[in-house]
């Protein structure tokens, strides 16, 4: 598998990140300082909305999702799916179809009743996934820091080793949110041993490899006795 390098082959600044297939890679950034929905893609820099794409958004709603990414990509993905915490979906995605109620066309949502409810979550990722055949799939998980504030690091850890390996299993690429100011070092060292890339924010904005600051260690799993 190969490790995460610039979607342009390049070294420039404004190049997004792309990841092999297969590969799940960890975000690390306060939700203050993140960098736009489209700086970091799979394959395509040039055309990042072309992909499905499976966003948990734990923090948030279908709006923020669907608002994100007409923002900074310009328009919705082809195909989006959005998990979210009793959610159901609401104005700002069924505007960027031009009707004032549903959804647009390739656009559905799931919700679950609770961040710490790892096995219904599990569920709906696992039933998208295997409803999407060809294409790229990337799946956006936002984020880490609030999963951990419902469920222990142990529950945690699981989950994440699980749906990272489903994930390279179906040749799909995971972006993992954690805000690193809200955990200790052991937390987002045990964290980082799951990933195969690690990205944290670089002095301009951009996303850059945490090799670049420190390479993580991939400690012993949390203790499951």
């Amino acid at each position: 598998m190969e490790s995460a390098r610039r979607a342009s082959g390049t070294d420039d600044a404004d190049s997004a990140y792309a990841a092999a297939p297969g590969e799940s890679v960890l975000l690390c950034s306060s939700p203050m300082d993140r960098p736009p929905v489209d700086a970091v893609t799979t394959t395509d820099a040039a055309a990042p909305a072309s992909t499905n794409v499976l966003a948990v958004a734990l923090d948030g709603s279908v709006d923020d999702v669907a608002d994100a990414w007409l923002r900074d990509a310009g328009r919705l993905p082809d195909r989006l799916a959005v998990v979210t915490v009793g959610e159901s979906a609401r104005g700002a995605a069924a505007a960027a179809s031009g009707g004032a109620t549903g959804l647009p066309d390739g656009v559905s949502t799931a919700s679950v009743s609770s961040p710490g409810d790892l096995t219904g979550l599990g569920i709906k990722l696992s039933q998208c996934l295997s409803s999407w055949e060809g294409g790229a799939t990337t799946v956006r998980f936002d984020s880490l820091t609030t999963l951990l504030q419902f469920a222990d690091l142990k529950r945690v850890f699981r989950f994440v080793h699980v749906l990272t390996g489903r994930l390279d299993s179906a040749d799909a690429v995971g972006y993992f949110h954690v805000d690193p100011g809200a955990h200790d070092d052991q937390t987002l060292a045990t964290l980082r041993g799951l990933f195969d890339t690690v990205l944290e924010v670089g002095p301009d904005g951009e996303w850059v490899e945490a090799s670049a600051t420190g390479v993580p260690f991939r400690p012993a799993p949390p203790d499951a006795s």
